[in-house]
């Protein structure tokens, strides 16, 4: 479309047509800053559900890798440990049958004084969370290693082949090995609310360790 400019030449005035945009190609424009736009606002969106998501791995990632780091080290420095559960702030030691139980007691010395407990609490039912704590036998001041843990939460005591053992604690064999599996389950995008039916992501670490410094 032209459109029509008053311009003076040699002392004359006169009308001159100038270049401008048709309807046509206005539409084609605000059509594909439009498409531009929408793509832009999508891949944003996307970005953010891709960061939930990531986050939500690492946060588990990083739980496991706390809740490893200080229980094989010290599972490997104790020259004392005992399985057993916990009831409030008592732990009972198994003393017969399999050496299964929601503790572990550690010890770095033979005088038995100072331990060390790792324990699951599974107190919150309703949303199945269960939680791995560590404390001091005193003060007794427990800290959460990993939460949103699901399935069997416990700790075992196993030969090299994986065989539950059943010594009881006065004839401990420090050869045992300590096992216990470590299931994480959260939502894929936390700040997302969601209903009873919906997907979690699932985290495993299973692991082993024994004692390098047994008296």
């Amino acid at each position: 479309m032209k459109l029509p400019q008053l311009k003076q030449e040699n002392g004359k005035a006169r009308f001159t047509r100038t270049g401008g945009f048709t309807m046509v190609e206005m539409m084609t424009a605000m059509l594909i800053l439009t498409f531009t736009i929408a793509a832009l606002l999508s891949a944003h969106i996307m970005g953010l559900k891709q960061n939930q998501l990531i986050e939500s791995k690492a946060g588990a990632s990083d739980s496991s890798r706390r809740a490893v780091n200080n229980l094989v080290s010290d599972i490997r420095r104790a020259k004392m440990w005992f399985i057993g559960n916990i009831s409030g702030s008592t732990f009972t030691a198994v003393s017969s049958g399999q050496e299964r139980g929601n503790a572990l007691a550690l010890c770095e010395t033979t005088n038995g004084t100072q331990f060390i407990y790792y324990y699951f609490d599974t107190s919150d039912t309703n949303n199945s969370n269960g939680k791995l704590l560590s404390t001091y036998n005193s003060p007794w001041s427990p800290v959460v290693l990993a939460s949103n843990l699901i399935n069997t939460l416990y700790f075992t005591a196993e030969d090299f082949n994986g065989v539950i053992q059943t010594n009881n604690w006065n004839s401990k064999s420090y050869k045992n090995v300590i096992h216990t599996t470590l299931q994480f389950r959260q939502f894929q995008y936390p700040t997302t609310t969601v209903g009873s039916n919906c997907l979690f992501d699932s985290y495993q670490l299973d692991f082993r360790a024994t004692p390098h410094l047994p008296e």
